[in-house]
This record gives structure tokens, sequence and C-alpha cells, in this order.
């Protein structure tokens, strides 16, 4: 409906401009001064020029929109997005506002970039923008628009060019020190660096290298039998599962929950890194429920830091209750890493009747909210409460504009 009411339009003001120049002409004509004459002369290529403006196809046109190669945008990143625009015919352009259309995690959701240009009779244009602070989540580019006009503004043309593209923007990962999990109440902090292979695996056969075994691993001798790199495979031991629970709560803040999802991702990367069998689960609305089991740190997690670039505080229920609801996939033995925003006493209490000397809990907490009081009478047992700012050290730096932060310090 809108685009016959668009037709109908312009073939209005087309009819408009017939009537204009035969006006001109016939008073030209009856008139036979120079004034007239003048007019008509001065006028006429303006509205030769609209007219034919009127009758030019921009759905002639090639778009193509070339997003900068790079291999693993994280948040804070910079993106360059480049426009090519391509013609067969010359036809002189006064001005030409091409709209970029995209979507993400942004404060207004949507967004979009204007870019004004002078083409002329140019015949191929190429421009160049960037998206400063990338927000995590997926950047969606959905359409793109140009906007054009004859020399008063009398007639403007506009068309909508479907170039769809995709960029997923993954949580920037920070340094964690994975030795605040095998820290026991009561006692010091280990010295030694965290080896989980060395302390608790061993070796119980062999198989071929991939990509992420450590140096250590490499049985040599079988290496130069075979002539070709061998691994050690090693026995996993239960007790040092890590199991990672992310709250998704919707009434957890914004600005807390990507907090939340950084020091998740960090500290799955940290744990892989050193060979630790480790479990995410991430419940949201609906069926929107996840859980990865990551076994080595050759094994792909593409899935896993996908999941956590595009998870959204949008689940219903609170930590509790959706813990309640999906406790049978919590592992008997290992760790379990509860990772929300502030202190539930009745959360805490639930904790307390499931830890066990087999099972350690491990609570952190996204809000400076008086842990020192929870962790007075929690000293003999196995259940560690800490914050992400005063015990890791995340602090934020925000960009006004879009509302995400630029860096962690």
């Amino acid at each position: 409906m809108s685009t016959l009411f668009n037709r109908l339009k312009l073939s209005g003001k087309v009819l408009l401009l017939l009537i204009g120049l035969g006006a001109l002409y016939a008073f030209a004509m009856f008139q036979g001064g120079f004034v007239s004459w003048f007019l008509l002369y001065s006028f006429s290529p303006f509205i030769i020029y609209s007219l034919i403006f009127a009758m030019y196809p921009f759905s002639f046109w090639k778009v193509e929109r070339i997003l900068e190669h790079q291999k693993k945008y994280e948040a804070g990143d910079s993106l360059t997005v480049q426009i090519h625009l391509s013609r067969r015919l010359p036809f002189p352009l006064y001005f030409l506002i091409v709209t970029d259309n995209y979507s993400g995690n942004f404060p207004e959701k949507q967004g979009q970039k204007k870019l004004m240009l002078f083409p002329l009779f140019k015949r191929k244009i190429t421009v160049t923008y960037e998206i400063a602070h990338l927000p995590r989540g997926e950047l969606v580019f959905e359409d793109l628009t140009i906007v054009s006009g004859d020399f008063f503004g009398f007639i403007n043309k506009k068309h909508q060019f479907q170039t769809k593209s995709k960029v997923v923007v993954y949580p920037k990962k920070q340094r964690i020190n994975p030795l605040f999990l095998k820290t026991q109440v009561g006692e010091g902090r280990l010295s030694r660096r965290f080896d989980y292979k060395k302390e608790t695996m061993v070796p119980s056969g062999i198989r071929e290298y991939q990509r992420g075994d450590r140096l250590s691993w490499i049985n040599w001798k079988m290496t130069a039998k075979k002539s070709k790199l061998i691994s050690k495979e090693f026995e996993v031991n239960e007790d040092q599962n890590y199991c990672i629970w992310l709250d998704r709560s919707m009434l957890i803040n914004h600005d807390a929950f990507e907090k939340m999802v950084v020091f998740a991702a960090s500290l799955v990367d940290e744990l892989t890194k050193t060979g630790c069998p480790v479990q995410l689960i991430s419940i949201g609305k609906d069926k929107d429920s996840s859980i990865f089991s990551l076994k080595r740190t050759s094994e792909s997690h593409g899935e896993l830091f996908y999941h956590l670039a595009v998870a959204q505080n949008d689940a219903p229920k609170l930590l509790k209750q959706a813990v309640e609801k999906e406790k049978k996939v919590l592992p008997e033995k290992g760790t379990i890493i509860f990772v929300t925003e502030k202190m539930d006493p009745q959360f805490l209490q639930w904790t307390k009747r499931i830890a066990s000397s087999q099972r350690r809990i491990a609570i952190i907490l996204a809000a400076k909210q008086g842990v020192l009081n929870y962790s007075a009478h929690l000293s003999k047992q196995n259940i560690m409460i800490k914050t992400i700012d005063e015990d890791f050290g995340f602090e934020r730096t925000w960009v006004q504009s879009v509302g995400y932060e630029k860096s962690f310090s």
C-alpha cells in the first residue's frame, strides 16, 4: 500500500513539473520579452533534471557491505565497516545519504549510521565507518538505505537494499588465578603453580596429539617410535570436576550481569587451559537451558563461548528456584561455582545442605554485599564466598554513548 502511495505521489510531482515547464514556455511565447525567456531558460535545466531523476532507477545499483576481517571480536573492540556502491549509468547525483541499520546489545537496541556523500558522476563509491566499543552479543546488520533528491528537494527518492550480515562479539576475558578454588577455608593460599593434570590425574593411556595439549603431556618415547606426536591420556579424578552455574534471573542489574558473564567466561578459559573438566549450566526463559561439558582443552569450545556471547538475563525464576528444579544435573563430587549478583540468605541455607566433604561450594557475587558477615560463620564448611570486584579486581570504565564497558583494569 505504501509503495503504491509513493508512486502516486511521485507521479503527481512529475505532473506538476510538466505543468510548470509548460506554463513557463507559454508565458515566454505570449510575453516575448527578455524576462520571460530568461525564466524559461533558467529553470528548464533544473526541471528537466528533476524529470529525468524521477525516472532514474536505484534498484539497479549493486550494494555490498564488507566487515573488517578479524578472527574474533571481544567486547570493547572496534569494528570497521566498508560499504561499496556501484552503478552502470553515471547519472549526476547532487547528494546521497547512506543509512546502515544494525541491532545489538546496545541500550537503545537499534543503531544506525548515516553518511552524507556527493557522488556526482562516480560509478563506484566506497565509504568506511567504524563502530567503537562493541557490546557483547550478536551485532546484526539488517538493511542499507540510500536517499537522494533533486537540487530543490522537490523530488526525493529512497531505496532499501537487503544486505544482512552478522558479527558475534564475545565477552572480554580477564586473567583470573584459579588458585582461589584450591584454597580451603582456614588454610593458607597455595604457593605452587596450579597444575591440574599433575596434581589430580595419572596417565592411563596414549592418544594422538591434539591442539591445546601441553608439552609436558607428550610421550616422547612413543612419538619417536610412531614418527608422530603422541600425548598421554589421563584418567579423570571426579573430585576435581568444576561446575559453573550462571544466574540469569531477570531481576539482575544489566551491568552486574555483564560482569558475571565476563567472570564466567574468564574462569572457564583459565580452567580449561589447565586441563580441568568444566561444566557450565545456564538456565534462561522458556526452553533456553544450556549445559556444556568440557573435558579437554583440545575440545571445541565454540558453542560454550557463543552461548556466553548471546546469553541474556531473562530467566523468570530466581537462582534458588532454578537450582531446585535442575539440581539433578549438579555433580555429586567436585566444586560447584554459583555466579550471581547478590547473596540470598535462603539460597545460602540451601547450599549448606548440599555442601559436603566431596562437594565444595563457591559463591561469586557481582555486588559488594557484606561478604564478611556471611564468611565468618562458614569458616569450617566447604563453602566460600567472594566478590568479583574486591577479590578479583574487576573495575569498570564506561562509555556513556554506548552504555558498555570499554576496559577492565
